[in-house]
């Protein structure tokens, strides 16, 4: 499973901001809502607020991957943010985040769903990729990006 597996350019949010963490995955969840497989974006909210309070899914890098498994979906959606000027996300090496990848999964979802978290991780790595989603102007551009990197 590839992250383009999962996301639409329609879930895609160009310079996203807020109040905080827990207002940008507010906003984010909102916007994974619109998928068809969403049935409570309460309930995904609260469980990805959670395990933000458990351990920040900021991984440093300017990247953070919040995440979930729930019964407010009933199989697996993404939602991908950008913000310019970073968002303080807690993460590992204390800097700010400036590309979210949310992965909210139905609960007990198979081993795809680890290996999802893993290929978003190793995807996001490359500074010079990372650098031009940041730079992209419009959702259209970040798919093919993101698509484009995927058949390497």
């Amino acid at each position: 499973m590839n992250p383009s597996d999962i996301l639409t350019k329609e879930r895609i949010i160009i310079n996203i901001t807020g109040e905080g963490r827990d207002d940008i995955l507010k906003k984010m969840v909102h916007v994974a809502g619109t998928s068809e497989k969403v049935v409570n974006e309460a309930d995904i909210l609260k469980r990805v607020i959670d395990r933000e309070k458990i351990r920040s899914t900021g991984i440093g890098g300017g990247i953070g991957i919040p995440h979930a498994q729930t019964s407010g979906i009933t199989d697996i959606v993404g939602c991908l943010a950008i913000s310019q000027q970073g968002i303080e996300f807690n993460a590992i090496d204390m800097k700010p985040v400036h590309i979210i990848f949310l992965i909210a999964a139905k609960e007990r979802f198979d081993n795809r769903y680890l290996g999802l978290l893993s290929r978003v991780a190793r995807l996001f790595i490359d500074e010079s990729f990372k650098q031009k989603v940041i730079t992209s102007t419009s959702p259209e551009e970040i798919m093919n990006l993101i698509m484009e990197n995927e058949k390497r």
